[in-house]
């Protein structure tokens, strides 16, 4: 099983390669840290806070098994203990440079409780993006955190919820349609067949599972306040019933965009959160663009 995806980053494949093979720069936009050896069977090894079910050199494994500059690079990965391939394909365009990333997993079971193409999806597009505005303006557009221990309320009770931030160089107007356009969502939320009507207060993914098919992620708004707030449930079999909350605030260069998941704390929950967040980002900063898969 492999994923695929290409990106366009606005700069030269030289550069881009400099950036997947030098370990301070990998551990600005990647890891939290690296530990690379840029020659044939060298290391290539990165884990920490912000790397999914990686977060101690013990719990991952890589080396290099092909690199040629600034055209290629290809690494083994150990990832939750499943044995993994990465390659990237650089080449130059007249935008910048084209990056090819292709994920093949040596063994994988959709049932499994372990990553997979889908999982592999939402961490390099993360990754990507990091990349790309790391490029750009110099630090990471998201780093999620997997490895906190939460949050409390005023009394200091933990509270189960998913809380990230992210900031866009959009106005407030811009982002709040693309959370309402069933066009944009389809993008940045990699989903099929939205369905969005906000007078009916109906918002969905179109995602539907079980026999008979009954919906899950979200079905309708709670809440709404032009530019400003969308508040939708989030129902899924064998969990509690929860919400997603997007609060938006104007920033001096856009929009920061506050995401909060309640009644959760699954990983898998903040690697997708961070993946439409980031893809978000990508689809209205302008820094990066998505070629195609």
């Amino acid at each position: 099983m492999t994923f695929s995806e290409t990106f366009e980053l606005h700069e030269s494949a030289q550069n881009v390669f400099d950036a997947l093979v030098d370990v301070k720069r990998v551990t600005g936009w990647l890891s939290e840290h690296a530990r690379i050896d840029a020659r044939p069977g060298g290391d290539f090894r990165f884990w920490g806070r912000d790397v999914i079910w990686c977060h101690s050199e013990a719990e991952t494994a890589g080396q290099i098994l092909e690199i040629d500059p600034p055209h290629s690079l290809a690494f083994s990965w150990r990832w939750k203990g499943h044995d993994s391939r990465v390659a990237f394909r650089l080449s130059d365009g007249p935008a910048g440079c084209r990056v090819a990333i292709e994920h093949s997993f040596e063994t994988f079971a959709p049932e499994a409780d372990g990553p997979g193409p889908d999982m592999a999806g939402c961490h390099w597009r993360i990754a990507v993006g990091n990349l790309a505005s790391t490029l750009a303006t110099g630090h990471a557009a998201l780093r999620p955190d997997y490895y906190s221990k939460g949050d409390s309320d005023a009394g200091g009770v933990s509270t189960e919820a998913v809380r990230l931030e992210i900031e866009i160089a959009a106005p407030p107007a811009q982002v709040f349609r693309a959370l309402l356009d069933p066009a944009q969502v389809r993008i940045w939320m990699q989903v099929d067949a939205p369905s969005i009507d906000p007078d009916a207060k109906l918002y969905s993914y179109g995602w539907m599972t079980g026999d008979p098919p009954t919906r899950r992620g979200p079905s309708r708004i709670v809440d709404l306040v032009p530019d400003r707030l969308l508040v939708h449930d989030w129902i899924w079999p064998d969990e509690p019933d929860g919400q997603i909350r997007w609060e938006l605030t104007p920033t001096a260069v856009g929009t920061r965009v506050r995401l909060v998941h309640t009644r959760t704390s699954a990983l898998s929950y903040r690697l997708g959160w961070s993946d439409a967040l980031v893809s978000m980002w990508r689809l209205l900063d302008g820094s990066a663009h998505r070629a195609g898969h």
